[in-house]
């Protein structure tokens, strides 16, 4: 009597675990379902705004609403963090011969001064 019930009881627990795995399952399926537009989109807003396939040519922000002029005082950090920036440069015999002042953050899009050795000294 007591190995008989002790069975059933092992089964029943048995069946009450497989059921609330399954029902867990369900669940996620369900909410990868409901998901799934939005993983897509997602997805294909990435391929879209990557610059990794495109070069250096496209380093542009996908928006300029936190831009601002820093213009006057030359930097070399854009308050956005970045120290990356788009100048315009005249090169003679593979070197850097002269450089316009105005530059761009690659990543937020601010206009500034670019620095120059003068600068340096001035700080100094």
């Amino acid at each position: 009597m007591y190995n008989s019930s002790m069975k059933w009881l092992i089964v029943i627990a048995i069946t009450l675990f497989i059921f609330k795995w399954i029902s867990n399952i369900k669940k996620n399926i369900n909410l990868f379902l409901e998901n799934y537009d939005i993983l897509i989109v997602d997805k294909e807003d990435v391929e879209k705004n990557t610059n990794l396939d495109k070069g250096i040519l496209s380093m542009r922000p996908l928006n300029y609403d936190s831009s601002i002029d820093l213009r006057g005082t030359p930097t070399h950090v854009c308050p956005c963090g970045s120290v990356v920036w788009d100048v315009k440069v005249v090169f003679e015999d593979y070197e850097i011969a002269t450089y316009f002042l105005d530059m761009e953050c690659v990543s937020c899009g601010s206009v500034a001064t670019a620095p120059t050795p003068l600068d340096r000294t001035e700080m100094e």
